[in-house]
């Protein structure tokens, strides 16, 4: 009999244990899975942090180089236009320090090329805005060439007398957007390079 209760209550104690050492287990492979989830959770969130961090440094403006000018003593000029004459004052817009120190050893050719230009011009052909903005890009030619960069200026459209033929018109239009094509990809070459702008700040004519 003694023996017999001593069996049963190791048995009884077996089973006792085995629920005991599943739920250990259990609570193991638990313990395992939601360190994992938090571990992945924890590197995700960091990439994306570091993702959001590269997007802010590729889309942070840089800052822009002040503008730099060169001012020009004032010209007056006479004009094409007889007992006509132009006095205008402005400055040269340059790409960096190292062109306004090319314009100073070039300067009297610079003036000599601008006098040239301003002195070649009608009245009325300077009068107007778009006059004006003609002249500004045939400045900015006359001072760029004197430092030894060359651009195309793009042809100007003449008035066709009355009775012309059309074809002789269709032709002339075609040669001068064919014209104006060129010298717009010849300009667009030098984009940013030495004499860039041309301002005026002061424009007579009498």
């Amino acid at each position: 009999m003694a023996k017999a209760a001593a069996k049963a209550k190791t048995a009884e104690a077996d089973v006792g244990a085995a629920p005991k050492q599943g739920k250990g287990k259990l609570f193991l492979i638990i313990g395992l899975v939601v360190l994992l989830a938090g571990g992945g959770g924890g590197a995700w969130f960091f990439l994306q942090a570091k993702k959001g961090d590269d997007e802010t440094a590729e889309v942070k403006p840089r800052p822009k180089a002040a503008p730099m000018f060169e001012k020009l003593e004032p010209f007056v000029v006479n004009l094409a236009d007889r007992g006509r004459y132009l006095q205008v004052a402005m400055e040269l817009k340059v790409s960096d320090a190292k062109v306004s120190e090319q314009i100073k050893k070039v300067l009297p050719e610079i003036r000599n090329g601008i006098l040239l230009v301003l002195s070649g011009k009608r009245a009325e052909e300077v009068a107007s805005a778009d006059g004006k903005l003609r002249l500004q890009l045939e400045i900015r030619h006359a001072a760029n060439k004197a430092l030894g960069i060359d651009f195309d200026l793009p042809p100007v459209m003449k008035a066709f007398p009355e009775g012309t033929e059309q074809a002789v018109i269709d032709q002339a239009r075609a040669e001068f957007d064919k014209l104006s094509e060129a010298a717009k990809a010849s300009i667009a070459k030098v984009d940013g390079m030495g004499v860039t702008d041309v301002l005026f700040t002061s424009f007579v004519i009498q």
